[in-house]
């Protein structure tokens, strides 16, 4: 009966139970604290896919309404003909290009024209802020007598 003798004695209980209270405050407060970063990333991500659409769709909107619109002249405000060679008409021509936008230091945007087979042009504007990237295209036509159309597909 000797070797049970501790056990009936309460002597130190109070220790363990805060040292074990403390454990589990302690990981409580290192899981949340992870969590809370996980959570951070991912809304920050999202933040730069957002911002990466905005910035491709509307350069890319604004580049249409030229490529569209004739001006007073009854030519193009945007020309895609100037931008293609007549050597290599498949290869990308860059129209236009920026980066370090105010409070997005690290994004860019880039709009580039080539001409497909069908004698189409594929105007693609590429956008990326952070790791995001997104593409706005969009594909014209050629027509004499309306400028350019944009195509269906």
């Amino acid at each position: 009966m000797h070797k049970f003798k501790y056990l009936k004695s309460n002597k130190g209980s109070s220790l363990i139970l805060v040292a074990a209270l403390t454990v589990v405050i302690i990981g409580i407060t290192v899981s949340l604290r992870i969590l809370a970063g996980i959570i951070m990333a991912s809304a920050n991500q999202q933040l730069n896919q957002d911002q990466a659409y905005e910035l491709a769709t509307s350069l890319g909107n604004a580049l249409e309404e030229r490529i569209v619109n004739q001006g007073d002249d009854g030519k193009p405000l945007l020309n895609l003909e100037t931008y293609v060679s007549s050597t290599e008409p498949t290869a990308e021509k860059q129209v236009m290009y920026r980066s370090g936008f105010m409070g997005m230091p690290d994004a860019t945007v880039d709009a580039e024209v080539k001409k497909d087979a069908a004698g189409r042009f594929i105007l693609t504007v590429k956008s990326n802020v952070g790791k995001a990237t997104y593409l706005w295209t969009g594909i014209y036509q050629l027509d004499t007598t309306k400028g350019f159309v944009k195509c269906a597909e």
